[in-house]
């Protein structure tokens, strides 16, 4: 269950601003009020991204010293990383021919 989220504000291509928020709306209308109206809110909470890096065609980018740009991954929940950790467990328990205990819902 997801309480706040953390949307980052973007103007021209910018981050402006990263705020806590408990839904989109309400987020997007705070952006357009602080920036104006070619302004807009996107969930970043799952991107390592902060103010003064940059937001194009839905993908991050970190703002390195020298001016260059880096695209910023998305990191995994910790529910989306238990079936990938699950199906390595097995994989290795299969190869080492050790059994280890594997977490199911």
């Amino acid at each position: 269950m997801v309480v706040h989220q953390v949307f980052a504000q973007i103007f021209e291509e910018e981050i402006k601003n990263v705020i806590v928020c408990d839904n989109y709306e309400m987020a997007n209308r705070l952006a357009r009020a602080t920036y104006g109206e070619e302004a807009f809110a996107v969930d970043c909470s799952q991107y390592p991204c902060g103010i003064g890096d940059k937001y194009r065609d839905g993908t991050y980018y970190h703002v390195n010293n020298d001016e260059s740009e880096t695209m910023i991954n998305y990191v995994c929940t910790a529910e989306q990383q238990v079936p990938v950790l699950n199906a390595q467990v097995s994989y290795l328990s299969m190869m080492s021919g050790y059994e280890m205990e594997v977490y199911h819902e």
